[in-house]
């Protein structure tokens, strides 16, 4: 019977026991000490594309052109410092690189280091040390999405950190060809003239002027490209009026590969030339690929 009578009140004191062993445990929680703050991570931060050397951020939908220049800058947050005779100083190294659509780099990979001591301003308001950095988009550069690649390494703390930027390049369209070709031949009304003609028509006294695209030549070591081009200009009786076997020559070499270039030509009328069609040989040669390219174009005296 005493056992019984001990197992029911066992049983009567048995919720307020557990619930003290629960309040005490939760008050063991709130009292204990608390837990350590993370440590700062080194990362990339406040990185911003900018149209011009000092200029304001520019928005996401921005679009540089071939020959712009793209100016990037960006601090670095989360790095350590070492105690060094009384005196916090920091060691940051890094490295910047951009590239095209297809991943080839614009220019060759920028590398820096960054060192020096922390000023007890510089802890508190927790300053970080800023990267300048600027690369030009090539003359031949094609349309697409580009990106410029950060790494930096914390010499001091041992962190590592990466970050991609990307911005958008509206190029000039000119189709990629494996062999020697022009593309998009105009004539213009003007040297400056930015809508072709339809069709090509002048009056005797008048310049003609023509635009193209140079593509498909080959290259050699480094990039390097030699082009030249000659033209003709016939009567409609197929009698040569003009000749000049080398208009112009292009021969260079770039750590970025130049896909096309630019041509053009321009002819002055004599005021007493005939009414008639009128048509312009360009032939190009590559001289790196031993290739050779003839286009025909017309256009009329009015």
């Amino acid at each position: 019977m005493r056992n019984c009578r001990l197992t029911r009140t066992a049983r009567r004191a048995g919720p307020a026991a557990a619930f003290a062993i629960a309040w005490l445990a939760g008050a063991v929680l709130l009292l204990g000490p608390p837990a350590s703050a993370a440590e700062p991570q080194l990362s990339v931060a406040a990185a911003a594309l900018h149209q011009y050397d000092g200029g304001p951020p520019v928005p996401a939908s921005f679009e540089f052109f071939p020959g712009d220049t793209v100016f990037l800058t960006f601090r670095i947050a989360g790095f350590g410092a070492e105690e060094r005779d009384d005196e916090q100083h920091f060691q940051l190294a890094y490295g910047i690189g951009a590239a095209d659509p297809e991943g080839l780099p614009l220019k060759e990979e920028e590398e820096g280091a960054l060192a020096n001591q922390l000023t007890r301003q510089d802890v508190k308001q927790e300053w970080m040390p800023l990267v300048r950095y600027d690369v030009l988009v090539p003359p031949a550069a094609p349309s697409g999405e580009y990106a410029i690649s950060i790494r930096v390494e914390d010499k001091v703390s041992g962190g590592k950190a990466e970050k991609r930027i990307r911005f958008k390049v509206r190029g000039r369209g000119v189709e990629s060809s494996d062999t020697l070709v022009l593309r998009r031949f105009n004539f213009y009304r003007s040297e400056t003239s930015t809508q072709p003609l339809s069709p090509a028509t002048y009056r005797a006294g008048d310049s003609v002027w023509a635009r193209f695209d140079i593509t498909g030549y080959e290259f050699g070591e480094k990039n390097r490209f030699h082009i030249d081009y000659g033209i003709k200009v016939l009567r409609a009786s197929g009698k040569l009026l003009y000749e000049q076997p080398v208009a112009a020559e292009e021969e260079r070499e770039s750590f970025y590969p130049e896909r096309h270039i630019m041509g053009g030509l321009s002819l002055n009328l004599t005021p007493d030339l005939s009414e008639g069609e009128y048509t312009v040989i360009v032939t190009v040669h590559d001289r790196v690929g031993g290739q050779t390219y003839e286009e025909k174009q017309v256009f009329l005296v009015e």
